[in-house]
């Protein structure tokens, strides 16, 4: 049976576009090792809370290639303002240039695959984030994100750094999916940041101590 070139373009091509389309509907954020049997709840899990360096109510961040990318540089500001007009009782602060005190490093790559960013907290022997890193993607399977994907993957990762895991339901910004997330910082999302740090944001900062709740329901 011969097979025309025509024939053989059009078939690459329809499989280029599954490719693709496949590709799209996989782009997750780093993976959280914990588990959660809440299957008839919608909820977002909670990791731990921030120790000494929460009690003036600012972390400080960086921007680690500050000249690197400026679309990326801007979502990354504006995600941290997003942040700010939400949060009662912390604010992020970026610091111009770095000084290497930061609470909180972020820094890129460019390496195509499906983790849209990753974020590592420095927990210490008492369980309370220390400092935080966060890692983002410029790209994914070799295709650049748009600035409201970009802005949404550095909120999403902002939460992470203020203490909480992934949500186990769709059409938040926990969601672990970022096409079926949001950009959007939901009075649920807020709640449990303040229940995370809820020493500092709920009882008035007199004593550190850990969450006193696993989740919040949303």
């Amino acid at each position: 049976m011969r097979i025309s070139l025509k024939s053989m373009i059009f078939s690459a091509m329809v499989l280029l576009v599954l490719i693709l389309f496949n590709h799209s509907f996989n782009l997750s954020f780093e993976k959280s090792e914990e588990k959660n049997s809440f299957v008839d709840k919608d909820i977002i899990p909670i990791c731990c809370a921030w120790g000494p360096e929460l009690q003036k109510g600012v972390l400080t961040y960086s921007i680690q290639g500050e000249n690197d990318d400026k679309k990326i540089i801007d979502a990354v500001t504006k995600a941290a303002e997003k942040w700010n007009e939400n949060l009662n009782g912390i604010q992020l602060l970026k610091t111009t240039p770095p000084t290497g005190n930061e609470n909180v490093v972020i820094s890129f790559i460019n390496d195509g695959k499906k983790v849209a960013g990753k974020t590592i907290n420095s927990i210490d022997n008492n369980g309370f984030i220390r400092k935080s890193y966060i890692t983002l993607s410029k790209e994914y399977f070799n295709h650049s994100f748009s600035n409201s994907q970009l802005e949404q993957v550095a909120e999403h990762e902002f939460g992470h750094v203020l203490g909480l895991n992934h949500a186990n339901f769709n059409g938040n910004l926990m969601t672990s999916q970022v096409d079926k997330g949001s950009k959007t910082i939901s009075p649920c999302v807020i709640e449990a940041v303040n229940v995370a740090n809820a020493w500092k944001l709920k009882d008035g900062g007199v004593s550190i101590h850990g969450p006193a709740q696993t989740f919040v329901t949303c």
